[in-house]
């Protein structure tokens, strides 16, 4: 019991910084975000600190996961199990241009992270750790199985690599919501401008897909 109450404070300690390190990154540059600032938001001694986390770098990099997981999992919740594949595919794109309308600093601090990450001196090790991840994201694309149910009920075009096809999905639809990410919460048109592309973006991107004998 002790034990568990121990792991459980650590885990406490490690959410903290990360969601305090969060919070900071959204009001500015990661760039610009130090272990002191993050240490006095949380309320977490440096000592502490360094129990969860080698380095800035890596804290940066836990919060680069836990958005794209949150992302991820916000987007798989959207299904439900009497769907077709295209009802399916539809709705977690619809989805993901919901949460990307609300969360627009965390899919800034995606994009400002991608630019920066081949030239930003992380260390290797991280960079090694950040691949793994990518790679076992992609090879279990959280898209795959609405594009394979979508080729079996038909629903959608029966294409000769789906993983190929859910990179291309995730590459266009990144792309355009990190740039709807760049407006300033002030311009409010710019941004409801973009909302209204990105959810036709996404009809003409499911149309594109979808199987005509079955439309």
């Amino acid at each position: 019991m002790t034990e568990n109450w121990h792991q459980n404070f650590k885990s406490k300690n490690r959410e903290a910084l990360i969601a305090a390190a969060k919070e900071l990154c959204m009001k500015q540059s990661f760039l610009n975000v130090n272990i002191k600032d993050v240490c006095s938001a949380a309320g977490i001694s440096r000592v502490t600190f360094y129990k969860h986390f080698q380095s800035m770098d890596e804290l940066i990099l836990a919060i680069q996961v836990e958005i794209l997981e949150s992302m991820t999992g916000y987007v798989k919740n959207a299904v439900s199990t009497e769907m077709s594949g295209k009802e399916m595919l539809a709705s977690m794109l619809e989805a993901w241009v919901n949460y990307a309308s609300t969360h627009l600093g965390y899919i800034k601090f995606v994009l400002l992270f991608d630019l920066h990450y081949e030239a930003y001196d992380s260390g290797q090790q991280l960079k090694e750790q950040y691949n793994l991840f990518i790679n076992r994201e992609k090879e279990q694309h959280f898209l795959l199985d609405a594009l394979q149910t979508g080729y079996m009920d038909g629903t959608l075009r029966s294409e000769p690599d789906p993983l190929n096809t859910a990179h291309f999905i995730f590459v266009s639809m990144m792309s355009m919501l990190q740039k709807m990410s760049l407006a300033s919460e002030e311009d409010q048109v710019t941004i409801q401008s973009d909302l209204r592309f990105a959810k036709r973006f996404v009809e003409m991107l499911v149309q594109h897909l979808s199987n005509e004998r079955m439309a």
